[in-house]
């Protein structure tokens, strides 16, 4: 890892030939072992890579944005962008925790999110390249405000134009109208700062093929009903997500592999195939797939037998957009990104929604117990606890209450979490599996 970047557009570099590596190792393994879901998944972020560099060594315009900021919008403007955090995430294990550990030398309170803190380790470190514009985001907490006020005082992002999205607190008809309002004052400024020219019918196009992603979406979590569970913990909440809102938005290739998810799952529930053999303890982890996850879950299946089955990063009850007019269309936005994005949907209304939530998927998915893992950034949440508790006690199903960093798994060793799980285990009942 370089840490030397000037522009931003080196370290792009780093990242695209780090994953084109990666896609030539995949493509050497034998037929059955390659997984074309991945590497399909990886060639559109490396993709996307490639288009940051384009636009940033060529003068095209681009701008910085985060999920939930109606991504469709800007794909169909013809409008690339990046979020800042994503390339850092998804490097991290790649890099043995390079920039996890470098963010820790940016001045900032140790209990500020780790996500935030990243967002600021990458602007202070030109890691990325300077956007014609940034797209802020005003909601679930002030730490995104922050954040923003941070990159208008910075050296290398500081008078990059800012459009801030005014989020309304309920969750409303009005609500959604205003929000639409926002919308459209966001595509006449980014007409005006980009050049690019706004087309309803295109923005048609894209909405109706990001209708059908997450029409297939929730086709693929009915089958993460089944018992048992034919794919493993988190193995369908990170790659639906990284489709549908960090690549360009409403591309059919990203359609056809969250297709092929389904066809695999499928197969493996005709044939009674589960993820976790002899699986005994269904799970749901109630906030955004961690990004250690992958070394959680093989200890988890191994050692007990447990699946997380379903997550707030998988599961969201997005809604069919109207694309009948505009009018119709930017409702709908507006509705997915205030009422249905996970995270900003538990994170910024009330209660009710995630005692909604919870309760749809503890019946729906026949979770045996719940993980709230404690993200040290969801303070906000925190103050809800005693719902969830009392929640889960009148449905009959133990929670385990964690204390974590979901992008830094150094904040509560990975080694201490297994230990609170399993004592957690122990104390409800179940046994480890007979083989370890």
């Amino acid at each position: 890892m370089t840490n030397a970047a000037k522009t931003g557009v080196e370290r792009t570099y780093e990242y695209k030939e780090r994953i084109n590596g990666i896609l030539g190792m995949m493509e050497q393994a034998p037929a059955e072992q390659r997984n074309p879901v991945l590497e399909g998944l990886l060639r559109l972020i490396m993709e996307t890579n490639e288009r940051t560099i384009d636009c940033a060594e060529n003068g095209k315009p681009f701008v910085s944005t985060w999920y939930g900021n109606a991504p469709e919008i800007l794909t169909a403007m013809d409008i690339h962008f990046i979020v800042p955090v994503f390339d850092i995430l998804l490097h991290e294990y790649f890099t043995d925790l390079y920039d996890v550990k470098e963010a820790d030398k940016i001045s900032l309170p140790d209990d500020i999110c780790s996500l935030i803190r990243f967002g600021a380790y990458a602007i202070e470190n030109k890691l990325l390249p300077r956007p014609t514009a940034i797209i802020s985001m005003l909601e679930p907490c002030d730490a995104e405000l922050m954040l923003h006020q941070y990159y208008q005082s910075s050296e290398h992002w500081g008078g990059v134009p800012t459009f801030g999205l005014d989020p309304a607190y309920g969750s409303t008809d009005e609500d959604f109208m205003y929000f639409a309002g926002e919308l459209k004052r966001l595509i006449h400024f980014l007409v005006e700062i980009t050049g690019q020219k706004y087309d309803v019918d295109k923005l048609r196009k894209v909405v109706a093929e990001t209708n059908t992603q997450y029409e297939l979406w929730a086709e693929y979590n009915e089958l993460r009903r089944v018992t048992p569970c034919p794919h493993g913990s988190f193995q369908g909440s990170v790659p639906l997500w990284t489709l549908t809102q960090f690549i360009s938005s409403g591309d059919p290739r990203a359609t056809e592999l969250i297709r092929m998810m389904i066809m695999d799952a499928e197969a493996k529930v005709k044939a009674g195939i589960g993820a976790v053999p002899n699986e005994q303890i269904r799970i749901l982890w109630a906030d955004l797939a961690p990004q250690w996850g992958d070394l959680l879950a093989p200890w988890l299946a191994e050692e007990w037998g447990a699946n997380v089955v379903m997550d707030y990063q998988g599961y969201s009850p997005y809604t069919h957009i109207d694309t009948t007019s505009e009018d119709t269309m930017l409702y709908g936005l507006a509705r997915r990104a205030l009422h249905e994005v996970p995270m900003i949907r538990q994170g910024r209304g009330t209660v009710e929604v995630m005692i909604e939530d919870m309760t749809r998927i503890i019946k729906d998915y026949t979770i045996n117990c719940v993980f709230w893992p404690g993200h040290m950034g969801h303070k906000d949440v925190s103050g809800s606890v005693h719902f969830m508790q009392e929640l889960c006690r009148s449905l009959n199903v133990p929670l385990l209450c964690l204390t974590t960093s979901l992008f830094d798994e150094r904040y509560t060793p990975l080694d201490k979490v297994k230990q609170q799980m399993s004592e957690f285990f122990e104390a409800t009942g179940w046994s480890k599996n007979s083989s370890t």
